[in-house]
């Protein structure tokens, strides 16, 4: 009789990851189930799957991300996720945090069955990458009690993944003695071949992908826009949509930009093509947020986009070392915008080509799938 796996996800935009690590559980003769919740997080509506070895948990809406109702959803999700864990009795049980409070109903099904192999996958952390500071010292109680309720959790856990190293940093004392590693996001392919063709100097292209949300850094991002505008025309190509998409809109008009809205592209080649145009994608945070590496910045590097970059940690140290981009100096946007505007076609095209080798060494589902082979085979014999 074949073992028996279960993945957990609140979150279907970690189904990429998932079926990643379930493709390699069905690899070892693991039969795999896979628990979701039946609600979208990102269009705050019910949901039907079709993929394959799923069970959808019905899930109560929300509406607001920051809110008791989401809270509450969460914690029914975890409850009934782990009811029918209980039915599954698994030998191996591998759990997406967030939210929280899977974490914790883990560490209890652990105590409960501690022969079953639980991984941890820390793919965000919560409460810190709240935006508002303000908010986080009004809330520091809440919060810490929020935050309790994940790291209750990882004494528990036989081996924990985390996103990025920076996540392994803000943890240390939680993780201190734990067996950890960092398996990195990944996405499916390259969007181009590489065969660029130097661009002609035609002011400052730029290109925002993704969601429009209260964790973008609009008002520096329109900052620095307007000492790159002082020197040079400044194009901005946004590919997404969200709730500040008029406020990013008019942030950067207001900062003498030329907007020009996409709006949601889902079609490589048709995104390729406005990547194709642009000097630099944008990835720029609050620096409020607790992140060391956005889904946003693989995209730019699986298109052979260097990025203009806030994050710290992981995608500040790739930038330097590999040569994909720039990062900016908060204190010094005009010394950041003198950067950009000096740079020559010649040097942003080895950008480019620096952007597709970084894609390939770290962020490709070949080495993602090798993490996985190398870690898991090990917990597994």
């Amino acid at each position: 009789m074949n073992q028996r796996a279960v993945c957990i996800s609140c979150f279907h935009y970690y189904d990429h990851r998932i079926r990643l690590v379930e493709d390699y559980l069905l690899s070892k003769g693991y039969d795999c189930t896979y628990i979701i919740s039946d609600f979208s997080h990102i269009e705050k509506k019910h949901f039907r799957t079709e993929l394959e070895h799923c069970i959808q948990i019905p899930t109560k809406p929300y509406y607001k991300n920051l809110s008791v109702a989401r809270l509450r959803s969460h914690a029914q999700f975890a409850r009934d996720a782990f009811r029918l864990v209980e039915k599954l009795s698994p030998d191996f049980l591998y759990v997406m945090v967030p939210p929280n409070s899977v974490a914790r109903q883990a560490a209890k099904y652990k105590k409960r069955h501690p022969n079953v192999k639980l991984v941890l996958d820390l793919y965000d952390l919560w409460p810190e990458t709240f935006p508002n500071n303000r908010a986080k010292q009004l809330l520091s109680l809440p919060f810490a009690i929020w935050r309790s309720v994940r790291d209750c959790g990882i004494p528990a856990a036989d081996l924990i993944f985390t996103e990025c190293e920076l996540y392994q940093d803000r943890l240390k004392k939680q993780l201190t003695g734990k067996k950890t590693e960092v398996l990195y996001l990944c996405r499916p392919q390259k969007t181009t071949d590489g065969n660029f063709a130097v661009p002609k100097k035609q002011g400052i292209q730029l290109c925002y992908l993704g969601s429009i949300n209260n964790i973008i850094d609009i008002s520096g991002i329109a900052a620095l826009s307007r000492e790159i505008v002082s020197v040079q025309p400044v194009t901005l190509h946004i590919i997404g949509d969200g709730e500040s998409r008029d406020a990013f809109i008019d942030s950067m008009r207001a900062a003498g930009v030329q907007v020009e809205f996409h709006g949601k592209i889902f079609d490589p080649a048709k995104r390729q093509a406005i990547f194709d145009r642009c000097d630099f994608g944008i990835n720029m945070m609050k620096d409020s947020v607790c992140v060391g590496l956005t889904m946003k910045s693989l995209d730019y590097f699986a298109g052979g986009l260097p990025i203009l970059n806030t994050i710290e940690g992981d995608t500040y140290k790739i930038v330097e070392k590999y040569g994909i981009g720039v990062n900016v100096n908060r204190e010094n946007l005009k010394e950041t915008a003198g950067r950009v505007v000096q740079l020559t076609p010649e040097e942003n095209f080895e950008m480019r080509k620096n952007a597709l080798e970084v894609f390939d060494a770290l962020f490709s589902e070949q080495v993602f799938k090798e993490k996985l082979e190398n870690t898991l085979d090990g917990l597994l014999n």
